[in-house]
């Protein structure tokens, strides 16, 4: 992991974002809603609309927890941080829902892996505003195959 910022705490493992991060990894999500404002929106690429407040954001995580109980975050690197913004470089991995939640499908769940960047707003401490970007068709189509063939990524 590379510090590129000056304003970068002198212990990141202290920064907010790198919190966060620990308590993903860990699917811990009270101690992930915890980071975040009564008030705080979460936005990724892979949402079809942002979640407001802290209820909503913990409906978000225990759905994504259930559904998808392998997935990790790793920092890649640590763009910016300061008391107001931290942005994080990661790669996420992990397996795909199992379709409808029956385990005897379990075989059609495929591994993915894809990198991306988080942009966290604070204030005070806690996360006002997050928003994930990365490559959700890129993800789609680890997922499901066949789609590699019937929307190929052009350049």
């Amino acid at each position: 992991m590379s510090l590129i910022d000056e304003s970068q705490p002198a212990d990141p493992m202290q920064s907010p974002a790198q919190q966060w991060i620990a308590a993903f990894n860990a699917h811990d999500v009270e101690a992930i809603v915890a980071f975040y404002r009564e008030d705080a929106e979460l936005y990724d690429a892979g949402m079809k609309y942002p979640r407001r407040g802290k209820q909503a954001i913990r409906g978000w995580f225990e759905q994504r927890f259930r559904t998808m109980p392998t997935i990790t975050y790793t920092p890649t690197e640590y763009v910016c941080a300061s008391e107001t913004r931290a942005v994080v470089t990661w790669t996420t991995q992990g397996q795909s829902p199992t379709p409808g939640g029956h385990r005897w499908l379990r075989w059609l769940s495929r591994p993915f892996q894809v990198d991306g960047v988080s942009v966290f707003m604070l204030a005070d401490g806690l996360i006002v505003r997050q928003q994930g970007y990365y490559d959700h068709l890129a993800v789609v189509q680890q997922i499901l195959p066949p789609l590699r063939w019937l929307l190929p990524v052009r350049f």
